[in-house]
């Protein structure tokens, strides 16, 4: 086995999206922290993944994989590592024993809210 630079595990910081009212009386999404830390492995969606979830309308690009534990995070939810962005399109219990979580999340950049 082969470990590359940032194939290791990573924390990631899961925001809450929240609805809040402006000045103007508009309703906007914000995004809060809740403190909870996950900490994962990063990686590319593979191919059958990505046609999977964009048959769904919700397209991914990554999954986080969660080694114990129990989703800390939940479909609408953000989770934010270095400056990148993931938004949480779906979570997984892959054994049903908690042993794997996998989070399939979309990386954006353009929309921080």
């Amino acid at each position: 086995m082969y470990l590359r630079p940032g194939s290791l595990f990573s924390q990631f910081i899961v925001e809450r999206k929240c609805m809040k009212m402006d000045d103007n009386g508009r309703t906007k999404i914000v995004f809060q922290p809740t403190w909870a830390v996950i900490q994962g492995v990063l990686s590319n969606a593979k191919t059958s993944e990505l046609v999977h979830w964009k048959a769904m309308s919700h397209p991914i690009t990554h999954t986080i994989v969660q080694h114990y534990g129990e989703a800390m995070a939940k479909p609408g939810d953000r989770l934010v590592y270095n400056g990148r962005y993931f938004y949480v399109q779906g979570v997984d219990n892959a054994s049903n024993l908690g042993i794997f979580i996998i989070y399939y999340v979309e990386e954006r950049s353009d929309f921080i809210g």
